[in-house]
Formats: structure tokens, C-alpha cells, sequence
């Protein structure tokens, strides 16, 4: 818990609900971004098989609502000047309600990749709406999933009346209204937000004629109003006095931390770190390029095209490596210790190269059925030679994802960057010259969190856009500038981290 004494006592405060992979976060902010109070409660993941990810919904609420309340029960005065909520949370975790709005199975979650035989056939139909995907389907995304469900649980995909993402469920179990945030229907959905429909016609071809009738009838933007906080949610968390305090519709988790990163308009990438990376920039043109998704349009910014691309397993597969080649190490410290470790090692590993593939590709190959991988390894090599190369091979990544959206004219002259990987100065260094780009991280690296209350002020009134709020409630910490030498140092490296998946691929595919 972080309490600050910063703030106008007269200044309006935005909870905010951030729900990742890992557990959900809460915060109260102000409205010039300062973070007065926040905390952490975790949730657990289940792998019932390989490829496999799914959590309880359960587990979701006793975690928020114990967040909730001791967040605004350690500062009260500060909760009572709440001015309005959003939220937000991981995308392409499906959830399947019935009649009632109960949950009828686990939630499938994001990294959850069973769906990839289905992703294929969708894809070879070359559907008009696959263009958001040309390079293929993500096993991800909703169509899939819903599709797995048909075919391997068809008693619970006929019993499911409502067909829901995780951020709809806090939508729901906050306001009591069941609705779709326009932001992940855009995105994961294959809604068409510029003419207000869905390709029914795919999903009748794919035998779900009856798919759109599962959803929400009502799709909300970014900010709309939903309602009050339900009084038995405020009495759940101890503060009955916000009954009834504005809700406002929130967006996936990677998406709704571009405004809290001050990323609104052509020019910057957002660089969204996690148990998975997302990297984000907005265009003013519609684009459909081979290796990223979208170009989605009026995803969070109303009038702009969203470009999207991202690495399924990156923060994830360093925590792999330390639950199982470092437990010896005293947690609270395990990560500084291994970091410290690979900083002494130079670039490119002493060969040792390492592909981030550990649950597929999300891009540019969008191949659920890639894994990971680490070659070069000699007698010489040490548990920081292997960790530097994990660490190398995210980064490595991230700058093949770079130079596609260079193709489409729109040259970063900045990353800004936040989530969990940029505690490590060691990690965000290495970014910055592997990519060849000066990287920022923000005062609140926990931008979902601050884009909430962002959206949030807008929704109240307190700002008139999201460019205006994003502007004065962020803030830069720290430049890592790039260190050219070590860049070009880093070029053979990177032309052998690209040449592994080539050579990988028959070998997993024929599995």
C-alpha cells in the first residue's frame, strides 16, 4: 500500500481498477495523475494442459473487493472525494455466462491458445473482415475461443446466454448492466465500428448462426457513462457513501494504458510490458499491414486508426526462469540479483540466443503452435548468460515489431514504455539499444491504472478529451537514451534471433 500526502483536498479523485493476468490492482488518483493510494491483490492461473490458461471468476471478486476496500478504507478522506471509476482488464479472456449472469465454466484466458486448429480454419476462409489479421488469426481472439467451445463443450456453449470479456464483467458486477466495451469488440470481436455491425455471416458459415444473439445488445465507448456503483458493492467494500458514485466504461488492459501514457496522437509507440507485450501507435490513415492488427478504427481515440502488434510471452517467460533456475534466491531480491547478473554479460549473450515464443507468436508470424527456444548455449554459459539472452530475445522482438510499423510511414521518434518491466533499468537500457530509440517510462508505471482515471476524468467532465487529460496527468521519470555502438553491436545477433523461427517452424509444425 502507497499512500502520498500530495493532493488538493479539494481536488476530484478517480478510482481505478486495473485487473491483469497476475491479480488486480486499485488505485485512487487525482486529477493531475498524482497516484494518492494503491493496492495489489493476486489471483490464481490454471494450466490443465499445455497451450491451456483459465481463471475463476470468484477468485476475480474476493480479490476486488478485498483491493477495493483497503484501498479507500487506509485513506477515507480521500475516498470521499471520489468523482467517478473506470476499469479495465486483460483482453481476449472469455467468459460465458447463463441466464442468470452466472459464470458457467473458468474463464479462458488470453494466453490461452487451445483454440489454434480453429484460428487456421478461420483464417483459410479469407473472410473480408480477416484483414484486421492478414497474417493470420491469433487462437486469442473471441471467434476462436467461441468456436472451440461449440465443438468441444457444446453443452456449455448452448447454455451460454451471455458471451462476455473479462472488463464487461467488472462492468456488470459493478453497474448491473451487461454491455460490450467498444474497444475489445473492435479488436478481438471483428466488430465493425464505423458501420455498427457484426460479420454474422462469417459466423454462420463457421456454425454459430447464433453467436450475436449471446452478446450484449449495447456497445459502449471508451468513457460513456454506465451507471452507479451498486449499493451492495459499496457495502461490500466498506464504504457505503459510494453508492451510486459515476462508472464509466473502461477497455482492455494494453489499450487503456495508451492515454495513460500519453500516447493519443501519430508519433510516439506505446510499449506495454507484462506477462506480455503489446506495442500500440495510432494513425491517421487506415492501414492493413502483413505482421500487425488493425487498423482498428476509433478503438480508443475517436477519428484514428489503431496499429497493433505484440509478443505473447515476455514477462512471463523471465518469471519461468526465475521459478525454476533461481528459487534459491530470496524472492523480494531474485529479480535484481539475475538482473545484475546478465548486465554483466555483453551483448548478444556470448551467442547464446533465445526465442520468446513460450505460448506462440501473437506477431508477426501469428503462430499459436511456435514455442520457445534458447540455442548457443557452451560450458562457459551461466544462469546470466541465459537470462541476459531471454531478456535480449524480448527485446529482439520488439524491434522486428518496430521495423514493420516503420513500413507504414509512421517513425517513432520516442517509446514510451510502462508495466513491470521497467522497475529493471538493466531491461529498459537494453531496449533502448537493441531498438535504436530513446525509451521514457512514466512517474506511474502502472499506466492501465492511470489510463482509468483518465478516461474516468474525461467521463466527469474534468478534462475535454482524452488528449487534454493524458497531457496533464502524465509525466516522464527517466530517458534511457540508446547507445548506438551497442546497437550496431546487437545487429548480428538480432539477424540469428529472426532466423531461428525459420528454422524452427517445420520442426514444431510437424509435431
Amino acid at each position: 500500500m502507497i499512500v502520498m500526502a500530495m493532493m488538493t483536498m479539494t481536488s476530484p479523485i478517480f478510482l481505478s481498477i486495473d485487473a491483469g493476468t497476475e491479480g488486480v490492482r486499485v488505485g485512487l488518483i487525482d486529477s493531475q495523475g498524482h497516484l494518492l493510494a494503491h493496492t495489489t491483490r493476486p489471483y490464481a492461473t490454471y494450466f490443465p494442459q499445455p497451450g491451456w490458461a483459465e481463471q475463476q471468476p470468484d477468485d476475480w471478486w474476493s480479490a476486488l473487493v478485498e483491493a477495493l476496500r483497503e484501498c479507500v478504507l487506509s485513506a477515507p478522506a480521500i475516498a470521499q472525494q471520489i468523482a467517478g471509476i473506470c476499469f479495465d482488464a486483460t483482453t481476449c479472456t472469455l467468459l460465458a455466462l447463463d441466464a442468470a449472469g452466472s459464470p458457467i465454466r473458468p474463464a479462458l484466458m488470453w494466453m490461452d491458445v487451445r483454440a489454434a486448429a480453429q484460428a487456421q480454419r478461420i483464417h483459410a476462409t479469407q473472410h473480408p473482415v480477416l484483414q484486421y489479421s492478414p497474417s493470420g488469426l491469433a487462437a486469442e481472439w473471441m471467434v476462436c475461443k467461441a468456436l472451440w467451445l461449440r465443438e468441444h463443450e457444446p453443452q456449455t456453449y448452448a447454455r451460454t446466454r451471455h458471451l462476455i470479456e473479462f472488463t464487461d464483467w467488472l462492468a456488470y458486477k459493478l453497474t448491473g448492466r451487461l454491455v460490450l466495451n467498444l474497444n475489445t469488440a473492435t479488436q478481438r470481436w471483428h466488430y465493425n465500428s464505423r458501420e455498427w455491425r457484426w460479420p454474422t455471416d462469417l459466423f454462420a458459415a463457421l456454425g454459430m448462426p447464433d453467436l450475436v444473439e449471446k452478446f450484449p445488445s449495447e456497445i459502449v465507448p471508451l468513457g460513456a457513462p454506465l451507471g452507479g456503483l451498486l449499493p451492495e458493492v459499496a457495502q461490500a467494500i466498506g464504504l457505503p457513501a459510494l453508492a451510486g458514485v459515476p462508472v464509466f466504461e473502461g477497455a482492455g488492459d494494453a489499450f487503456i494504458a495508451l492515454p495513460g501514457m500519453n500516447v493519443t496522437q501519430p508519433g510516439a509507440i506505446g510499449l506495454i510490458t507484462g506477462s506480455s507485450n503489446v506495442m500500440c501507435g495510432f494513425f491517421e490513415r487506415e492501414l492493413h499491414l502483413p505482421g500487425l492488427f488493425g487498423g482498428f478504427p476509433d478503438a480508443i481515440m475517436p477519428g484514428l486508426w489503431l496499429l497493433e502488434a505484440g509478443q505473447v510471452s515476455t514477462g512471463s517467460v523471465l518469471a519461468w526462469f526465475g521459478h525454476n533456475f533461481a528459487r534459491e534466491l530470496p524472492s523480494d531480491l531474485a529479480y535484481k540479483i539475475l538482473d545484475a547478473e546478465a548486465a554483466q554479460v555483453p551483448m548478444g549473450a556470448e551467442g547464446v540466443i533465445a526465442l520468446e515464443h513460450f505460448q506462440g507468436n501473437r506477431t508477426p508470424y501469428t503462430d499459436s503452435r511456435s514455442r520457445g527456444a534458447v540455442w548457443g548455449l557452451s560450458l562457459a554459459s551461466t544462469r546470466g548468460h541465459v537470462f541476459r539472452a531471454l531478456m535480449e530475445g524480448i527485446a529482439y522482438g520488439t524491434r522486428q515489431i518496430l521495423e514493420i510499423m516503420q513500413q507504414a510511414g509512421g517513425v517513432p521518434h520516442v517509446i514510451l514504455a510502462c508495466g513491470g518491466a521497467t522497475r529493471s533499468a538493466t531491461f529498459m537500457q537494453l531496449y533502448a539499444d537493441i531498438c535504436g530509440l530513446p525509451l521514457s517510462v512514466l512517474t506511474v508505471p502502472d499506466a492501465p491504472l492511470l489510463g482509468g482515471a483518465i478516461a474516468a476524468a474525461v467521463g466527469a467532465g474534468v478534462y475535454p478529451n482524452m488528449t487534454n487529460a493524458a497531457q496533464a496527468m502524465t509525466q516522464v521519470a527517466v530517458t534511457y537514451d540508446p547507445d548506438m555502438a551497442q546497437h550496431a553491436q546487437s545487429q548480428t545477433y538480432f539477424a540469428q534471433y529472426k532466423a531461428t523461427y525459420g528454422c524452427l517452424r517445420p520442426l514444431l509444425h510437424g509435431r
